[in-house]
């Protein structure tokens, strides 16, 4: 199973909260945690997450890559800042992505504590295209 784990520090979970590409993943992570017990996907399926922890208590956190190698998926694609999922990840499927104007406002205790970068897709340039027969 091919595995990409991108590692955003300090993200601003306000932004992510708010972007309309923050529930990718989300079916799956429902099916592979709350729904069928022997969940299959189609041979060459990628499993996208962004910021899983937010749906998943501990324990799933560090059975991700475990169900998802189970059902069957070809790649596993996942942007965290979870500790508990990089603990099951290989180092060499890790990339961290840090911003080096942040690290002035680490643990600060004024001021913003977390970084906009947060590797979702921009969703502020969507528009709506009108057509006219």
């Amino acid at each position: 199973m091919k595995i990409q784990c991108l590692v955003y520090t300090r993200p601003n979970m306000f932004l992510v909260n708010s972007n309309m590409y923050n529930m990718i993943g989300v079916g799956e992570l429902q099916r592979l945690f709350a729904g069928e017990v022997d969940f299959r996907v189609n041979p060459g399926s990628t499993l996208r997450l962004f910021y899983p922890e937010r749906f998943l208590n501990i324990v799933e956190e560090r059975q991700i890559m475990v169900r998802a190698e189970k059902a069957g998926y070809a790649e596993v694609e996942i942007t965290t800042h979870s500790v508990y999922i990089l603990q099951t990840v290989d180092h060499k499927y890790i990339r961290i992505v840090d911003s080096e104007d942040f690290t002035q406002f680490a643990e600060s205790d004024t001021g913003k504590c977390s970084n906009d970068i947060v590797g979702l897709p921009n969703d502020s340039v969507l528009g709506v295209v009108v057509w006219k027969a």
